[in-house]
C-alpha cells in the first residue's frame, strides 16, 4: 500500500502490522484517532475554471468584483444559490469542516435568516462594511440588481436588511428633506419592489 486507507494521505511507507492489512493500512494518525473508515476522494462538481460556480459567485459579490459577479452569472451560476452547511467532520479531527453536498451534486443550504447565505443577502450584509464609501456601495446596488434580474428572491434579503438596518423611507415617506438617497436607500427600494 501506499495511501492510508482512511485519510488518503501518502505515499507513506507503513509499519509491519498495518502494511499487512494491503488496501486497508492506515497512517499513524489515523490508528491513534481510531478512524477506520474509508478515505472518500474529493469529486469536482459543476465548474468554471478550477472553481465552482455557484460559489465563486458568492465569493465575487463578497469581493465586490461586479464583473466577476456578472461573469459568473453568464455562465450559469445560480443567484439563488446558498452557501454550503458545513459540518464537523469527527473523522478528520476538530477543526476540519466539510461542506455538505446532496446525491445529485447540490449543496444542502444553510438555513440562517440573519447570515449572508446567498448572493443577495451578502451585498445586503457588504453594504454596511465601514471601509466602504459611497461609491463602492452603489457597486453592490449594481450587484444586487443584476442578482435580481437573475433570479435571486428579494425576501430573504429584504429581512436581513431591515434585521441589521431597520426599514428605510422612501422618498416622501417622512424622509429627512435634508438627506440625499444614498446605497441604503437605493439597495432598500430594489428589495421593495
Amino acid at each position: 500500500p501506499t495511501h492510508c486507507y482512511s485519510c488518503g494521505g501518502g505515499p507513506l511507507e507503513f509499519s509491519t502490522s498495518q502494511a499487512r492489512k494491503g488496501s486497508h493500512a492506515r497512517c499513524p494518525e489515523c490508528v491513534a484517532a481510531n478512524r477506520k473508515q474509508r478515505f472518500a476522494p474529493f469529486q469536482q462538481r459543476a465548474s468554471h475554471g478550477d472553481q465552482d460556480l455557484d460559489a465563486e459567485l458568492l465569493q465575487s459579490v463578497e469581493a465586490l468584483d461586479e464583473a466577476r459577479v456578472l461573469e459568473a452569472l453568464e455562465a450559469g451560476a445560480d443567484a439563488d444559490c446558498s452557501r454550503p452547511l458545513l459540518l464537523r467532520d469527527a473523522n478528520a479531527g476538530p477543526c476540519l469542516f466539510r461542506a455538505a453536498y446532496r446525491g445529485d451534486g447540490r449543496a444542502v443550504p444553510e438555513e440562517a435568516p440573519n447570515q449572508p447565505t446567498s448572493p443577495l443577502k451578502m451585498a445586503v450584509f457588504r453594504l454596511s462594511d465601514c471601509m466602504l464609501d459611497e461609491t463602492t456601495r452603489m457597486r453592490l446596488v449594481s450587484i444586487a440588481q443584476a442578482l435580481i434580474e437573475h433570479g435571486a428572491p428579494v425576501a430573504p434579503a429584504r429581512h436581513l436588511f431591515e434585521l441589521r438596518y431597520g426599514p428605510c423611507e422612501r422618498e416622501g415617506d417622512d424622509a429627512d428633506a435634508d438627506e440625499a438617497p444614498n446605497a441604503f436607500h437605493h439597495l432598500y427600494n430594489l428589495l421593495r419592489e
